[in-house]
């Protein structure tokens, strides 16, 4: 739990609580929750969520920054897309939550990407890695070592390429261990650090945490509803009846299995070993089995 209660630093524009995570480890379905939650008398819409990647338009930023950012190093937009978080927050209220995949990263002038002024606070969502590769395989349209190699990149970012630039800003992922080094090694920002295997356990205590967090009245019976609103069945139902427009492919379900124990279940003991060795501090940190299998396993290939 965080030395600092958010709400204490929810004061002048400290209006967004971020809701980070490495890719594929439940943070769209966080954001489902606190969306059935806060707006209970409205029907559930993945397409109306609040805190997507408005913070990421290239074109906002180009816009209120002045700048041409397809023509930027994208290590010289730190501080511009810091200028346009402190901007974004003074346009909203406490707790305005905001969606990253980003690492927690200071730019080299020594101006951090989520400044302290404009964050109340932060939720960060782990994730078992060996679980995240199947999910991430599919999600990307890759193989399962393209995707073991990815999650052991350092340099890592989503909406990248090398000829040409997207109409959203990159997102730097970092590795795996990187991606949680940076959030649980910052002291600017409070951060409660939550588990997804422990949401998918008990989702109604994981609620709880979050609100308890951010200071917000806790309703059990909202929540017993947001969480029956939310099961991972009536998210797959909601995205094959309506879409999901932050999904990055039309022939791929966002929400595809959600199960825990997958990877570990399916990829094979080369595969797990590995992840394993590439990132046994932090998966020991966060509770995650860290042991090598010996048996063979049936790989699955998504």
């Amino acid at each position: 739990m965080p030395a600092e209660d958010p709400k204490a630093l929810a004061q002048g524009n400290r209006t967004i609580v971020w809701l980070a995570s490495y890719p594929k480890s439940g943070n769209t379905w966080l954001r489902s929750l606190l969306h059935a939650y806060l707006y209970p008398d409205e029907p559930l819409d993945l397409n109306d969520l609040g805190g997507g990647p408005v913070h990421l338009a290239r074109q906002t930023l180009d816009d209120y920054c002045a700048i041409s950012s397809g023509e930027m190093l994208p290590e010289e937009l730190i501080p511009y897309r810091a200028i346009l978080h402190a901007h974004l927050a003074k346009q909203c209220t406490f707790p305005a939550f905001i969606k990253t995949h980003d690492a927690y990263t200071v730019g080299r002038s020594g101006q951090p990407l989520f400044p302290q002024e404009c964050s109340a606070g932060a939720i960060y969502i782990a994730r078992d890695p060996v679980d995240i590769v199947p999910s991430l395989a599919h999600h990307e349209g890759r193989d399962l070592d393209w995707t073991i190699n990815r999650l052991a990149d350092p340099h890592a970012a989503l909406n990248q390429w090398t000829d040409k630039s997207s109409t959203a800003l990159p997102e730097y992922t970092s590795s795996w261990s990187g991606n949680v080094a940076s959030w649980f090694g910052q002291t600017e920002i409070p951060v409660l650090h939550i588990r997804y295997e422990d949401m998918h356990t008990d989702p109604a205590s994981t609620l709880d945490q979050v609100l308890k967090f951010c200071s917000l009245q806790v309703d059990q019976s909202k929540i017993a509803a947001a969480v029956s609103a939310c099961t991972f069945d009536a998210l797959q139902r909601l995205e094959g009846a309506r879409g999901f427009r932050e999904k990055p492919s039309s022939q791929r379900a966002f929400f595809r299995s959600g199960k825990v124990g997958e990877g570990r279940a399916t990829l094979s003991v080369e595969q797990q070993q590995s992840i394993i060795a590439t990132h046994r501090e932090w998966m020991e940190k966060l509770g995650y089995a860290s042991e090598v299998p010996t048996e063979s396993r049936a790989g699955l290939q998504d």
